[in-house]
């Protein structure tokens, strides 16, 4: 198995084979973000500008303006820190550029500072910007070989987890698509991620499986409007699980959209309530912060 930042970076090199408008700009960090295969196999699409994310993003626009389809991969909670440069040269611009953050999420031993636990609420703020999160390595594969086609300001939250693959293999990734996992009667879980696969495993602790209903949101932006509101309409409680904090985030997100429907249905939202987090495994930090799965079993259970 990979991890998904690891399928990132393989699948970032083989679309760059058939596309020669495809470059790259780095922040200092093209082992971590998994630029280094491109770096090796098309040195003069390779552009390193050191620790400076705001100069690579004030770069990586230039480059779209010219023509050229570039992703420029930093950690998240560093790249998204660049708010001004990206709003007013990319945003404002509709420049055509693929903003990658890495280490989103509970990423262990790296600490508070590296965690991108902001990200989505940052980049869900600034117009023209279409975002998604992959679940797995099928389907981190299929959204870079769609940015990669695409001409839309993009930003791809990348975790460096290792997820086992669950999504079958006829699955196709489609922008603005939310997709069930799993189909319910009674209680929709929505989750995006690396989160995913640990709220499927905590559903099998459940006695009664048929009543849960499990949602793939890695299309957050733009957002299946009608979907989101149709699950309002067909179950009694929605759970929102995610390892972001829960202001801003997809929690919110479907909270914003429901209520713009005038439906009563109680939503409850887990993740990382606006803190910094510890400096640990991912493993221990996903069962402190109740995002493992006995602690997303319990969260359901006790609401």
């Amino acid at each position: 198995m990979k991890s998904i930042r690891e399928q990132f970076g393989k699948t970032l090199a083989e679309v760059a084979k058939k596309d020669k408008k495809i470059v790259v700009v780095s922040c200092d960090l093209r082992f971590s973000c998994k630029l280094d295969t491109f770096a090796k196999n098309f040195p003069k699409r390779f552009f390193e500008v050191g620790i400076a994310e705001a100069n690579g993003i004030g770069i990586a626009a230039g480059l779209a303006m010219a023509g050229y389809r570039p992703f420029i991969a930093s950690f998240a909670s560093f790249i998204t820190g660049k708010n001004l440069e990206i709003r007013t040269s990319i945003s404002y611009n509709i420049a055509p550029v693929v903003i990658v953050g890495t280490h989103g999420g509970l990423i262990g031993p790296d600490g508070a500072t590296q965690s991108g636990l902001q990200d989505i609420s940052v980049m869900r703020s600034i117009p023209n910007f279409k975002i998604f999160q992959p679940c797995s390595e099928i389907e981190t594969k299929q959204i870079i070989e769609y940015a990669a086609k695409d001409n839309a300001p993009t930003y791809i939250r990348i975790a460096r987890n290792v997820i086992p693959e669950f999504l079958n293999s006829n699955y196709k990734f489609v922008p603005g698509d939310n997709r069930y996992i799993k189909r319910g009667s009674k209680y929709a879980i929505i989750s995006s991620g690396p989160m995913l696969y640990n709220c499927l495993k905590a559903l099998e602790s459940f006695e009664n499986k048929s009543l849960f209903s499990l949602i793939n949101l890695s299309s957050i932006k733009p957002l299946n409007n009608r979907f989101i509101s149709s699950l309002a309409k067909k179950h009694k409680k929605i759970f929102t699980i995610e390892d972001h904090t829960t202001e801003g985030g997809i929690g919110s997100a479907i909270s914003e959209q429901i209520n713009q429907t005038g439906a009563k249905i109680p939503i409850f939202m887990h993740g990382v309530k606006n803190k910094f987090i510890l400096s640990d495994s991912p493993s221990k930090l996903e069962k402190y912060y109740g995002l493992n799965i006995s602690g997303i079993a319990k969260f359901i259970k006790s609401k």
